[in-house]
């Protein structure tokens, strides 16, 4: 059967995009082990070029969720898993590295792949409540409509007691010690082609944003039909239910041309 979809908008780097965002994070011991099923779409996870370019080291992970209202190539929602810093091959450092993410257009699907080795795959976002009003909870499926059960939960509500919203910015991450800088592997080639484009080179990201209304919020990883004897009670192997999380409103991400480096494996 022929593809029904329209073809793909190309667009490349630089991209301006608008957005809103609640950010979770947790600590990792790199002892614990990468738990590849997790870690991984199956795709990326089938290519040793991806999964065993450098070595994990841990440390913050953070879940993104994020609601896309401008870019390049329209509006869409994001989930993203950067599970701490992995070593890049070839002495250029350690850094944070986006290993598994979900979006609802194939536009983006694409150019985040082909522009800055972003391991994107197409997913349905289901929501229960208003994403800019928590609480709510969203649940990711495959793109497949015939299946009915989520992969990822994450419901989402402000604390108990007030708190002050605050400007939210890049360097007030770096204030912290953390960097908004990325390093992407090559990404393997999958089905179909058009939208699960391969890549050959390694690419260095920096990506600026800024919120000019960010405050703290609850994240509940709690996954539905999972128990206390479930390791993937609360999604990720060994982390507890609630974390404490940053919702940033009204932001804006400046995404530019990537670094490329030179990495002998």
């Amino acid at each position: 059967m022929a593809d029904q979809h329209p073809p793909i908008k190309i667009a490349p780097p630089p991209w301006q995009c608008h957005y809103s965002a609640y950010i979770g994070s947790f600590y990792i011991s790199a002892k614990s082990g990468l738990p590849r099923e997790i870690a991984y779409e199956p795709l990326e996870a089938s290519s040793a070029r991806f999964t065993e370019a450098g070595v994990w080291k841990g440390g913050l992970a953070m879940i993104q969720l994020l609601r896309y209202s401008s870019t390049p190539v329209g509006p869409y929602d994001e989930m993203i898993l950067l599970p701490g810093k992995f070593d890049v091959p070839g002495g250029h450092g350690s850094y944070t590295r986006v290993t598994r993410i979900y979006v609802s257009q194939r536009d983006t699907t694409y150019n985040g792949r082909k522009n800055w080795n972003i391991p994107k795959h197409i997913a349905r976002f289901k929501y229960t409540g208003d994403f800019s009003a928590p609480p709510f909870t969203v649940q990711l499926y495959p793109e497949d409509p015939a299946i009915d059960e989520p992969f990822f939960t994450a419901s989402l509500q402000h604390l108990s007691f007030w708190t002050p919203t605050f400007p939210f910015s890049s360097n007030f991450l770096k204030r912290l010690g953390l960097s908004n800088t990325m390093v992407q592997p090559p990404l393997p080639e999958g089905e179909p082609k058009e939208v699960l484009c391969g890549t050959d080179a390694w690419y260095k990201n920096t990506g600026n944003i800024y919120s000019p209304r960010a405050n703290l919020v609850w994240m509940d990883l709690k996954q539905p039909g999972k128990n206390a004897n479930d390791e993937r009670e609360n999604w990720w192997p060994g982390i507890k239910r609630w974390h404490l999380g940053v919702r940033l409103q009204d932001a804006q991400l400046n995404f530019g041309e990537p670094e490329v480096l030179e990495v002998s494996s």
